[in-house]
């Protein structure tokens, strides 16, 4: 299997919204997102150029005084740097920056632990060689998802009604309502989880 730049073939709009890490030639390093025409994005209509693209339907190819582009990991994956220690259901991320789902280990094959399938070409077993890392899922935390009461990592107290989310203490022998409920996603609910139903002796 020839290894390719996870970028290659892939137009400016199929590269927008990636947080990557770029490298020049010069020794610079900059992390950012990537608007659609494949330059890291500044805000008030300004761009780092990284791509020779001039808009969103052109390729994606970086400019001659780029060295690398890496993406960067995802906060809902757990980053695993010792082969050994992958498993099936990780993400292999192969040196070019490409990633493979993983679908089966055999930790006595001497050139390629890991296998991916490809639904074009069925399975394949990769080099060891070719391994950066891997990506692991992060188990999701436990949000409230019934009504009730529910304890949060602290013991916080917190109510579920008809889907929304208010905290009811907010600590100990300090007892006060907040005057707005939140969506079970929302940032501060999932600041406090993991959640757990409150028992009625807890309450």
């Amino acid at each position: 299997m020839s290894e390719k730049p996870f970028w290659e073939g892939k137009t400016g709009k199929e590269m927008a919204g990636l947080h990557v890490k770029v490298t020049w030639k010069n020794g610079t390093i900059v992390t950012g997102v990537l608007d659609d025409t494949g330059d890291i994005d500044l805000g008030d209509n300004r761009s780092l150029y990284t791509s020779r693209g001039y808009d969103s339907s052109c390729d994606f190819e970086p400019i001659d005084n780029i060295q690398s582009i890496e993406l960067l990991d995802d906060p809902e994956y757990e980053r695993i740097d010792d082969i050994k220690d992958v498993r099936e259901g990780d993400i292999f991320v192969a040196n070019d920056g490409n990633k493979y789902p993983i679908d089966a280990v055999d930790t006595y094959r001497a050139f390629g632990r890991c296998r991916a399938y490809f639904s074009y070409s069925g399975p394949f077993w990769l080099s060891n060689c070719s391994f950066a890392y891997a990506l692991r899922p992060k188990p999701k935390p436990k949000l409230p998802d019934h009504d009730g009461l529910w304890l949060d990592k602290d013991g916080n107290t917190w109510t579920m009604r008809d889907g929304s989310v208010q905290c009811t203490c907010i600590g100990d022998d300090n007892w006060g309502f907040t005057r707005t409920w939140f969506s079970p996603d929302s940032v501060q609910v999932l600041a406090a989880a993991p959640f757990r139903p409150a028992k009625a002796v807890e309450a």
